[in-house]
Parts: C-alpha cells; sequence; structure tokens
C-alpha cells in the first residue's frame, strides 16, 4: 500500500470518511487557497475537514508519524521541494462563520444593496445574456476576489448541512462552474449532486457584491445539465406529473382543490378583470391560504375568476433545475390560458409563481403574461391604500420571514410589512437577519424535492437561530412553501416545545377583518 492509501486509511479511523477528502472536485475547489496560487505548490492530495481541537490534534500527530507535508488552511506555509513525493495534506479547520457577525457591517453599505435592486430590475432578457452573464462572472476579476474568502460556507444556506466543506459552498459551486466552463473539470454524479443541493436563494450574492450572481450561474449549469440528460431523475418525474396531471407531485386534475372548503359557493365567471392563480402548493397543500383569500376578495365585493381544475403548474420547478424547454411549452400553455380570462390582473399567494411570472418568464425563457402580475401583499396593500379594506385591533406580536423568491429575487420587502402594520396594535417584530439579509427557508431552487433533510435543516436553523431569540411565536411569511417547510422544522427537537404558529400573511388579515 502505498503512502497516500494508508494515511487515507488511517484517518478514516479517526475521523468520519467525509472528512477525508480526495475526490477531484474537492481538491480541486481547495486548490484554489491563496497558497496554492501564488506559489508554485502542488494540488492537495487530501483535504482533511476538522470540527474540534481534540480532531485537529489527531489528525497532526498521525501526519508527523507519516512524515507527510501539513498545510493548514488560510497560513502560510513554510517552503518545501515541490518536487517531492511526500504526501500534501490541507488541513480545513476554519470554523463555519457566522452570518450574523457580518450582517451589520454589510448591511451598512447602501451602495451595494442599491446596484444590486438596479441589476435585477434590469434583468438579462434572454438566455443569450445570462450566458454572456456567466462567463463574465466565472472569468471576471471579482471571482478571483472570492477566492481568497472563506465566509461563503457561513453565507449558503446548505453548507452547514455538509461539515462546511467549501465544495458544498456557494463559493465551492462557482469554482466549479468555472472549472466546468473551462474544461478543467468534467460533469460527473458529484458534480451534479452539489449543483442541486443548492437552494438558489441568493442569499451568497447579496452578501457580497453586485456583480456577483452565483445563483444565475447555478441556474445556467443546470441548464447545460439538463441539455447533456444530466438532470435528477426526481425532476424528470416533476416534469412527466406536470405533462400529466398539471401539477409537480402528480395531484390529479380532480383532487387539485379537494381540500379548499366553500369553493362550489364561488360564484366565479369565465372572464374577469382580476384572476385569482392559486398555484400547485396553496392549491394541494396550504388551501386554508387559498379560503381566506377568497373571503378577503368577497369582503371588499371584488368580482375575479379561477382557471380551477385547469389552472395546472407556472413551471417554476422545470426552469430552477434546468428543463428550460419543458418549460417553454408550460409557460406558452399558461399564457394561453390566462389570455382566455381577458384578466388585467394576476393575483397569486405563492411567492414562488410571482417570481416565475416576473423573473424567469421574461428573463429565462423570453416571454410574458400579458396582464399585471401582483403578489396578494400588494394587492392588500392596495385594497388598504384605497381605503377598500378595513382592519380592527388585533392585539399580537409576530414576526415576518422574506421569501428569497418574493425579497431578494423580486424585492418585495414594503409590502407585506405595509399590510402587518396596517393592523392597530399589532406589534411587528423583526428577526436579525431580515430583508435582503435573511436567512432562507431551505424550501427554494427544488431543494425540497431533491434533498428535503438538508432543506429541513435549514428550515430549523432559521427557526433556530433567528426567530427564537425574538421572542415570538407567530410567524408570518407570504410563500407556501416556506409555510410548509417551517412547520414541518418547527416540530423538531426542542421547537416543538415553544408552541411556534405559522400562518400565511392572508390568514394574518383575515382574522383582523
Amino acid at each position: 500500500m502505498d503512502s497516500k492509501n494508508r494515511i487515507i486509511e488511517q484517518l478514516n479511523r479517526i475521523l468520519k470518511e467525509s472528512q477525508v477528502l480526495t475526490d477531484l472536485e474537492d481538491r480541486y475547489v481547495y486548490s484554489f487557497e491563496k497558497i496554492f496560487l501564488d506559489q508554485t505548490y502542488s494540488k492537495p492530495d487530501i483535504i482533511v475537514r476538522v470540527s474540534s481541537l481534540k480532531e485537529e490534534k489527531e489528525v497532526i500527530e498521525l501526519l508527523e508519524k507519516e512524515n507527510a507535508i501539513l498545510i493548514k488552511r488560510g497560513e502560510e506555509a513554510s517552503s518545501f521541494n515541490n518536487k517531492t513525493s511526500k504526501v500534501l495534506i490541507l488541513l480545513d479547520n476554519v470554523k463555519i462563520p457566522k452570518l450574523e457577525n457580518y450582517s451589520e457591517k454589510i448591511g451598512e453599505k447602501d451602495d451595494i444593496i442599491t446596484k444590486f435592486n438596479e441589476l435585477h430590475i434590469a434583468g438579462y432578457g434572454t438566455y443569450r445574456n445570462l450566458a454572456l452573464m456567466v462567463q463574465n462572472l466565472l472569468y471576471g476579476k471579482t471571482l478571483n476576489k472570492c477566492q481568497q474568502c472563506i465566509t461563503c460556507s457561513g453565507y449558503c444556506t446548505v453548507s452547514p448541512s455538509f461539515n462546511g466543506v467549501e465544495t458544498w459552498s456557494s463559493k465551492g459551486r462557482m469554482l466549479i462552474a468555472k472549472g466546468i466552463m473551462n474544461g478543467e473539470l468534467k460533469f460527473s454524479d458529484k458534480i451534479v449532486d452539489i449543483l442541486y443541493n443548492c437552494t438558489k436563494c441568493g442569499l451568497c450574492f447579496a452578501q457580497c457584491f453586485q456583480d456577483l450572481e452565483f445563483h444565475e450561474a447555478i441556474l445556467y449549469l443546470r441548464h447545460i445539465m439538463a441539455e447533456k440528460s444530466l438532470v435528477p431523475q426526481v425532476f424528470q418525474t416533476a416534469a412527466n406529473n406536470i405533462f400529466e396531471n398539471g401539477d409537480p407531485s402528480a395531484t390529479p386534475v380532480t383532487r387539485r382543490l379537494s381540500r379548499i372548503k366553500n369553493l362550489s359557493e364561488l360564484d366565479l365567471p369565465g372572464k374577469s378583470d382580476i384572476l385569482c392563480w392559486l398555484g400547485c402548493t396553496v392549491a394541494t397543500r396550504t388551501p386554508k391560504t387559498a379560503e381566506v383569500f377568497f373571503k378577503i376578495l368577497n369582503h371588499v365585493n371584488v368580482e375575479f375568476t379561477m382557471l380551477g381544475e385547469q389552472e395546472g403548474c407556472c413551471g417554476y420547478v422545470l426552469i430552477s433545475s434546468g428543463l428550460w424547454e419543458e418549460a417553454t411549452k408550460v409557460a406558452n400553455e399558461v399564457i394561453k390560458r390566462i389570455e382566455k380570462t381577458e384578466a388585467k390582473t394576476l393575483i397569486t399567494p405563492c411567492s414562488g409563481c410571482y417570481y416565475t411570472f416576473t423573473r424567469l418568464y421574461p428573463e429565462i425563457l423570453n416571454l410574458e403574461i400579458p396582464c399585471e402580475i401582483l403578489h396578494t401583499s400588494q394587492y392588500i396593500e392596495k385594497l388598504l391604500k384605497e381605503e377598500k379594506l378595513k382592519l380592527k385591533p388585533l392585539n399580537l406580536n409576530i414576526t415576518y420571514h422574506d421569501p428569497c423568491s418574493l425579497g431578494r429575487h423580486c424585492k418585495v420587502y414594503n409590502a407585506p410589512r405595509n399590510v402587518l402594520k396596517a393592523i392597530p396594535n399589532l406589534n411587528l417584530i423583526e428577526m436579525p437577519l431580515n430583508k435582503e439579509l435573511a436567512r432562507c427557508c431551505g424550501g427554494g431552487g427544488g431543494l425540497w424535492t431533491y434533498n428535503n433533510q438538508v432543506s429541513m435543516e435549514s428550515a430549523y436553523t432559521r427557526l433556530k437561530e433567528d426567530l427564537i431569540s425574538t421572542n415570538v411565536n407567530i410567524l408570518t411569511t407570504a410563500c407556501p412553501l416556506c409555510q410548509l417547510n417551517f412547520r414541518f422544522a418547527s416540530r423538531m427537537k426542542f421547537l416543538s416545545k415553544n408552541s411556534i404558529k405559522i400562518y400565511d400573511i392572508t390568514e394574518i388579515i383575515e382574522s383582523a377583518m
């Protein structure tokens, strides 16, 4: 047995196998450490990820006995003969940074946030423009700036679920994307896994610079994988379900609205100025959201219509998984169905549908919805401004979670807050990380479908790290997927003892009517 394999075998005895990294993808990502860029050292043979001083001590003692070369991450190494046959080990002992340690410093940089907003508003317009943007990102000097940064493992929603290994952070994904684009890496099962273990939340982008669109680059890479038939089977199945049932989870058309109470009492016209678009998750999994929104519309005597069982799926899961050709087919059918209603305004309680209609359709598929698109929070805010809706006092302490699709991706931060603040006696208490800096619930980007365990762990982190400290037990949000993920996560471990109540924002408004 050669010295490298002997060392790996011994390391696996004192550490978990996931802490001893020898795959090409890991060695590539960690080769961008400053010491390997500035000097002529070889790429590391092994990366060892330790999470305690005890583990670090045991590793160092072992490597000293084996006479291996040890370089600690972030430290300068003493010079050595690069032509030596000794095994080169990079010790990753960097603690996962706490996101809140950076939030105040970064949040004060108004110029960065302003440029961030302007970039999102401008959009990209076409597939080619997106490809050019990604190429500029991957080959630009800004990536070199982030290569030596270690904070991505703290910003990244899913990285903590992978023990802070840099390969599974936003920085690691970006370096892998660069390797793919310039031919240094080829798609492998592990690379596919890494690129789909991402919520596309944009939190890494929000924390850094206005021209680092990490989540857009990942979206582009997923599309390339789709062209190579490398999309995970779970998304292929979702696509088939959408074409067969109009729902990614295969809920039959006849059961789509079965959980919504009093639906048969609605006398809906075939055409109307206002179209209520529920979305798959609201229609099948959070029916209470639909019920209370109907109550609000009836309360203010607004005529509206729905597509009912024929509504189908907006195609978000197809776009986010890279299946853009399939998404285009779905989107064209959606637009035809919307056009038949002659609606001037489409209102949806689903932030994912809102994001899809307002940004993904025009920027990725080059398609436009033929009417105004409003999220329910925006429409309720409009009703309040026009004094068409009166609210009674609610003596509640409440906090609001910004969905990534509605917040960072579409810049809708004020409408939900304005609606809640319009309720007399209601006390809105913000979580430490909110708006641009809000931690992701873990449900977006297809992660809820692809790796539900990591998705749940992310939701648990949001509740444990940000909600519990507010001493508020009522959480409201404007996204059905966030609502579901938080409900499941709130039952985990000690959180169940805190009796956390999770509501859609429409439920709070309905209680105040």
